[in-house]
């Protein structure tokens, strides 16, 4: 990318580090009156919203891209090789012999983890307690 391309984005960036359009919190043209994404807002009738009231490409009734043929989503169609699915035919995320992103060091889905969900409700607390201080 030349100098010039670089310095016509640098302008068009919020002071988020956002392109001014897609920055929520100066008001972009992207959201709309509810502070969602226009073409996402079910209320203003977006663009990627269909008649039965669900995101377009993952409604089945029309048959959007992100369905296969057996009317599952396609990156985690088992049938069809999805690629959310690893080799030993499970979501890869939740795979525990893959180290998914969802597995904690205890061997258990983060979300059902007595030990992380206490330790990082504490980690969080901090957290927050550090930036206001």
């Amino acid at each position: 990318m030349n100098l010039e391309k670089i310095i016509k984005i640098k302008k068009k960036l919020c002071p988020h580090n956002r392109q001014k359009s897609q920055c929520k919190e100066c008001g972009g043209s992207s959201f709309c009156i509810h502070q969602r994404r226009k073409n996402r807002c079910k209320e203003c009738g977006g663009a990627s919203i269909c008649k039965h009231q669900r995101q377009r490409n993952i409604c089945r009734e029309c048959k959007g891209a992100s369905i296969c043929e057996h009317q599952r989503r396609r990156n985690i169609c088992k049938e069809c090789g999805g690629t959310s699915i690893c080799d030993h035919q499970r979501q890869k995320s939740t795979c525990k012999e893959c180290k998914g992103s969802s597995i904690c060091e205890h061997q258990r889905r983060k979300n059902q983890c007595k030990k992380c969900k206490s330790k990082n409700i504490c980690d969080e607390y901090l957290n927050d307690y550090e930036i206001f201080v």
